[in-house]
């Protein structure tokens, strides 16, 4: 049995018009697979290994603030690709909160989510108000490869 898999042309102009959207269950069993899409997503853009880690990461702190402070059943992810740029965009129904508040250091446990993912992605838009539930986009362009001093 031949396993099937993404192939990019080189040449080829990389761009989703329409998101790539998944619903999933406000349960941390589920964050895995938010984490193999925008895996995925990112190497279709043309993200290196690195870059694509920190991906996941963010998604999965993103995932993880929706599941413990949303109480919601189940929450949005959607994903754009673009040449070398990655917009994810995680949306709830929650009771939301003040935007505001969030200006104030942390205090004892938590509350650093959102820190690691700004340091994580390229910008951040954060829409919330209290009763109206959460949308967080997360922007993220792909580094400039390396230049090989050997070459």
């Amino acid at each position: 049995m031949e396993r099937e898999t993404a192939e990019v042309n080189k040449g080829e102009e990389i761009g989703l018009t329409q998101p790539v959207s998944l619903t999933l269950p406000s349960s941390p069993g589920y964050v895995l697979l938010a984490r193999l899409v925008v895996a995925q997503v990112g190497r279709l853009a043309g993200f290196g290994p690195e870059d694509v880690y920190d991906l996941k990461l963010a998604v999965t702190e993103a995932a993880t603030n929706v599941i413990r402070h949303a109480a919601v059943e189940s929450y949005e992810v959607e994903y754009r690709v673009f040449p070398r740029a990655v917009e994810i965009t995680v949306i709830d129904t929650g009771g939301g909160f003040n935007v505001a508040d969030l200006t104030r250091p942390p205090e004892g446990q938590g509350g650093f989510g959102l820190a690691v993912i700004r340091d994580l992605v390229d910008e951040l838009i954060l829409d919330s108000t209290e009763g109206g539930g959460t949308r967080l986009k997360m922007i993220r362009h792909a580094s400039l490869p390396v230049n090989d001093p050997e070459t």
